[in-house]
């Protein structure tokens, strides 16, 4: 199962998630939010939906942006989780990183969640896969209307990160989960593939 965290972005109107995947008996969290009240928030999930916080066993970052990855090392002190981030982007975040991880890596937790690289937002940012589910962290904005691409103005490199759009066509998957804007449950890939259209008309 998932469930989204929201957090508020300090100073601003806008809302970032992190997301909890979890079962009867642990949980890993996507993404930790800006600050230590964000990994409050966390903890309150965990018990929301009947867990301790020791049952959080790894917490992955998508990527190193600070609205993901500032509240982390507050988390791993509440619930003693480790910390995963991709090799890409693990020297900006020091010795709180436990784990480095690769494109194609299934973290073998809860039925197994794979890695995918996708670069371009950051050098290491990552969506994550898990049954028919797709966390996408900044790879993919969820619009009313449909899926965007992430905004130029955000990414290290905005014409790598429309390409390794191209890398999710090829896996299988229903529900697409955004860590800002809307979630589309149902439909996801369709949407994902309507996005690369429009993209590829436009080019």
């Amino acid at each position: 199962m998932i469930k989204a965290v929201q957090h508020r972005l300090l100073g601003l109107f806008k809302i970032a998630k992190s997301f909890l995947i979890y079962d009867e008996e642990i949980a890993v969290a996507v993404d930790a939010g800006h600050s230590r009240w964000c990994a409050k928030r966390i903890v309150e999930a965990l018990r929301e939906v009947g867990l301790t916080p020791g049952d959080l066993k790894l917490c992955i970052l998508t990527h190193r942006h600070w609205d993901h990855s500032g509240g982390v090392r507050a988390l791993k002190e509440m619930t003693g989780c480790e910390v995963a981030i991709h090799e890409g982007d693990a020297e900006a975040l020091g010795n709180v990183i436990d784990h480095r991880l690769r494109d194609g890596e299934v973290i073998p937790l809860l039925g197994g969640i794979r890695v995918i690289h996708v670069p371009g937002h950051t050098p290491g940012s990552i969506c994550l896969l898990q049954g028919d589910s797709l966390i996408v962290g900044d790879a993919l904005i969820g619009g009313r209307r449909g899926l965007k691409p992430p905004a130029s103005i955000y990414c290290d490199d905005y014409e790598e990160a429309l390409r390794s759009l191209e890398r999710l066509k090829s896996l299988d998957f229903e529900a697409v989960y955004v860590s800002h804007g809307v979630d589309r449950v149902k439909g996801g890939k369709e949407a994902l593939i309507e996005l690369l259209n429009r993209l590829g008309s436009a080019s």
